[in-house]
């Protein structure tokens, strides 16, 4: 059981969401939380499983809320070096408002890239949704944590 998995059960609030948008198959995970090392691959891990479950997918990953990041640059090329947690096909976004962020992001694209990634960066949520042609109202499908919404 992952600790976010531990904290759904334990009723603690969420520190990132994954919503689906349906009809377009487009996942958007959205981080309200710092990104730390362990964070990181926290979510990229639960992305991973639940992108398993269907798909092809294409994705949002908004950090856009993010105001603390102390995660490493070792873990950022990690992960980029890794199986993508979303399988390729599609496109996937990345949204980094703060300048820093921004960077970090940059800095995966750029190592995901070489091996054939297809990522953007962009700095707002309006970006990506016209990027991918979606719209926020269809994102009408909370997979992780559980639907709350209901």
């Amino acid at each position: 059981m992952t600790p976010s998995e531990r904290r759904i059960g334990d009723s603690e609030i969420e520190d990132y969401a994954v919503d689906l948008d349906p009809m377009h198959h487009v996942l958007r995970v959205t981080v309200t939380a710092a990104l730390t090392d362990e964070s990181c691959k926290e979510i990229y891990q639960t992305v991973a499983r639940l992108a398993s479950k269907g798909g092809p997918y294409a994705a949002i990953g908004d950090v856009s809320q993010v105001v603390d990041f102390p995660v490493s640059c070792e873990t950022v090329r990690a992960l980029a070096a890794t199986v993508p947690a979303i399988p390729g096909g599609r496109a996937r976004v990345i949204v980094a408002s703060q300048p820093a962020l921004y960077g970090l992001a940059r800095m995966f694209q750029v190592r995901r890239e070489s091996m054939g990634g297809q990522i953007q960066v962009v700095q707002s949520m309006d970006e990506a949704y016209d990027l991918l042609e979606v719209d926020p109202r269809d994102f009408c499908k909370r997979i992780f944590p559980e639907d709350m919404r209901a």
